[in-house]
């Protein structure tokens, strides 16, 4: 892959040149959720789905520390190469990947211990916990892989290996398609076949991955005594609004699930699982979008190309609304459709499912243009506003409507909880931009004041 100048390449073509990789980076966890949901869907059937949509917070934490590390020991692992700072590059490196060992061990034996009270603490029953224990315990064993996955990823683009990054997803994803479907129906594994399937394409993503390393000039020393407190804070500050995000996402499916089944019963889990899934996928593709554009903004940002950033921006823009408009499309018209792709839904299923699919997935066509923000905030030194619209969107707002809108209008309004946060959220940033631009107008005036005076 061609290596571009990001100061002085044309923007169109250096954004649409990270675009692709960025994309597929980002997708990877979102493929071996949604194969396997379409393939226990079909196999196991709408229990196996409610199931599936219990445990997916435990991917939320997965994702949110793997790219909590691997975002942010990325930016500084790339700007002490930049500097010409090898040495203290690897230094970061083996202080991020050691926090992420020993995270993910923990999280290991703490999960095996307890997993079936988390379970019922995530909204399992006597009906679905055998399912969710079936899933579970194969995944959760495996704890530091799907770890691994989102960690190297960033990394390995940060080190200018987009296309390996690329790749790993493919492969990875691909052998995850083809296992599913041979551990869930010809051997008929059920639940655990779905969770092998997963397990073993995500170690194969991670083995892909790790050939970057096998180069000698790619080569780093370990040595775990450089790893520090220090650098490991430097990290989790670089990265910390992205791990609020992830772990924002599995938070809304978890206080979902609870007041779906207080105000809808089971069945409102099955199409739960079903839009879950289908957020999922769209949250991937608009991150994808923004961390195509972070570096871009960020190199012209330092530069004082305010001009190019404004360009980098505008085109992540027009991309992310194109592909939050093309996906509401589609799931508008073809709503049946998805629904039977992921279950063999009765009446009643089509019934609920139908209104409730079109009415969340509403939010695609905004929270595409909130992400693009919070990793814009990000890429131009503001992480105080993307950990608060992260903390609001994720939060605050989703807690305080999904109690009260249930009460005042009943279970159905549960559908439209995510969509109104979403517009609150995006109101809140148009305000804030708008006062951040007369602030900065405001200071340029002042600074040309100071030099007339001069």
């Amino acid at each position: 892959m061609e290596k571009l100048n990001l100061l002085k390449d044309d923007e169109k073509k250096v954004f649409y040149h990270y675009l692709i990789p960025s994309i597929c980076s980002t997708l990877v966890t979102a493929i071996y959720i949604l194969a396997d949901t379409l393939i226990i869907g079909q196999g196991v059937g709408a229990e196996g789905i409610s199931a599936l949509n219990i445990f997916l917070p435990f991917f939320a934490v997965y994702n949110g520390i793997g790219i909590m590390f691997g975002l942010g020991g990325g930016i500084l692992i790339s700007m002490e190469d930049g500097m010409g700072n090898k040495e203290e590059s690897d230094k970061y490196f083996i202080s991020s990947l050691v926090a992420v060992v020993i995270i993910g061990l923990i999280f290991t034996i703490f999960t095996n211990i307890f997993l079936e009270n988390i379970s019922y603490f995530l909204g399992a029953n006597e009906k679905s916990i055998d399912l969710v224990l079936q899933y579970g315990r194969c995944i959760t064993i495996f704890t530091p892989v799907f770890i691994a996955t989102n960690f190297l990823s960033p990394i390995i683009r940060n080190k200018k290996a987009p296309k390996l990054a690329m790749i790993s997803v493919l492969v990875g994803a691909g052998l995850n398609i083809v296992l599913d479907y041979i551990f869930v129906f010809p051997m008929n594994m059920g639940m655990m076949g779905a969770a092998l399937a997963t397990v073993i394409g995500s170690l194969i993503t991670v083995t892909v991955l790790l050939t970057h390393f096998m180069p000698k000039k790619n080569r780093i020393k370990l040595s775990f005594k450089e790893a520090s407190i220090k650098r490991i804070k430097r990290i989790v500050g670089c990265g910390g609004s992205s791990f609020l995000m992830e772990v924002a996402a599995g938070f809304v499916i978890f206080i979902f699930n609870i007041q779906i089944l207080k105000y809808i019963g089971d069945m409102g889990i099955v199409v739960y699982g079903i839009i879950s899934n289908c957020v999922i996928v769209g949250t991937a593709l608009f991150n994808g979008v923004g961390q195509a554009s972070q570096p871009i903004i960020a190199t012209n940002y330092g530069a004082n190309e305010s001009k190019r950033v404004n360009t980098v921006l505008k085109y992540a823009m027009f991309t992310t609304i194109s592909i939050g408009c093309l996906l509401y499309v589609v799931v508008f018209m073809f709503t049946e459709e998805v629904i039977y792709a992921f279950v063999k839904a009765n009446a009643d299923i089509i019934s609920m499912g139908v209104p409730a699919v079109r009415a969340y997935l509403s939010a695609f066509c905004i929270m595409n243009i909130n992400i693009l923000f919070c990793n814009y905030f990000q890429s131009v030194g503001k992480e105080k506003p993307s950990i608060f619209i992260s903390a609001i969107r994720g939060f605050l707002l989703n807690i305080i409507l999904v109690l009260s809108l249930p009460m005042a209008f009943g279970g159905s309004s549960l559908w439209f909880v995510v969509p109104i946060t979403e517009a609150i959220t995006l109101f809140g940033i148009i305000i804030y931009t708008r006062k951040l631009k007369s602030s900065d107008l405001n200071n340029e005036a002042k600074f040309n004041s100071i030099a007339i005076a001069k």
